[in-house]
């Protein structure tokens, strides 16, 4: 199994929002379909990467709703499983069960499951740039735009401590593409997270936008 480093850019259930995040509907007729043409048309190592964020997030530590929440960040609220009428549980088995099924057809073996992530011991560094964004996240919360995301601090959080921090920062900083701006000093402290989680070059300078 590859290690999680998987690219230059975004990847795994960040990466797959990003599909949903534009107007999809104007080129697929049904979200089952969008998620199809990411499965068939990603190289094997980024489907790798998103069956193994999916695999860390729906563990039995980590409530439905915690994926719901991150979902709702990462696509913009433009697929809003409820409001579907898809049961958020089910499309991230969904995810998972698509992935496993290209990997086979690749002649690969996927992981039942995944070890922990050999990124824990920055667990508290993750916890401590979610506590200062805080504010500005609860902020945003009065915005109307945020109203159907409720928990957004609290899913983000429990992701970090019982998923993966390294999936945690990734959403951390889709969530701050709704704003709150960051400082130079707090985005020099991403790009330091952003080596030590091995991340590839443009990944966090994607973000660089965000300073004020």
């Amino acid at each position: 199994m590859m290690t999680e480093r998987y690219g230059g850019d975004e990847f795994g259930l960040p990466h797959l929002g990003q599909v949903f995040h534009h107007s999809w509907r104007d080129e697929w007729a049904t979200e089952a379909q969008a998620l199809a043409y990411y499965a068939d048309g990603m190289p094997p190592y980024l489907v790798e990467a998103l069956l193994v964020d999916a695999l860390r997030v729906s563990a039995p530590a980590v409530p439905p709703w915690v994926f719901e929440t991150l979902w709702a960040v990462g696509t913009e609220r433009r697929l809003e499983l409820r409001n579907e009428g898809i049961d958020p549980r089910e499309w991230l088995l969904g995810v998972v069960r698509l992935c496993r099924e290209r990997l086979r057809a690749e002649g690969l073996t996927p992981p039942e499951e995944v070890p922990a992530s050999p990124y824990q011991h920055l667990t508290g560094d993750v916890l401590d740039e979610i506590m200062i964004v805080t504010p500005g996240l609860l902020e945003l919360a009065q915005d109307s735009s945020w109203k159907s995301i409720p928990g957004v601090v609290p899913a983000l959080s429990h992701a970090a401590v019982h998923a993966c921090p390294d999936l945690a920062f990734r959403f951390l900083l889709r969530a701050l593409t709704y704003g709150p701006q960051i400082t130079r000093k707090q985005y020099e402290r991403y790009v330091e997270l952003g080596r030590r989680f091995e991340y590839g070059q443009f990944l966090v300078p994607g973000y660089e936008h965000l300073m004020r």
